[in-house]
């Protein structure tokens, strides 16, 4: 709930008899975050490489989230000519 980082547990063959779990009090990057920094490299992101660098699984997920951030201003929706192949990237200040 709180964004952190999931546990890291170890165990055999690392340790015998007994567990160690770290416990990292950093907060992981949104998904947001992650597909922002992606965009500041390249010019362009998709669906399937938006899920690939967030870890979001299903498709219909990282597509209500691609909507989400076109409503709020954050990033402009590319048609092209093949309407399965939908392309998004960041909204320039000049663009608003």
């Amino acid at each position: 709930k709180s964004n952190l980082y999931p546990p890291i547990f170890l165990t055999y063959p690392y340790l015998t008899d007994s567990v160690r779990v770290i416990l990292l009090n950093e907060e992981q990057p949104t998904e947001w975050e992650k597909v922002k920094e992606y965009l500041d490299d390249n010019s362009y992101i998709n669906n399937m490489q938006a899920r690939e660098i967030t870890g979001v699984e299903q498709s219909y997920t990282m597509s209500r989230l691609l909507k989400k951030w076109v409503e709020n201003g954050l990033i402009l929706r590319i048609k092209t000519r093949n309407k399965k192949e939908i392309k998004y990237k960041l909204l320039n200040k000049e663009e608003i």
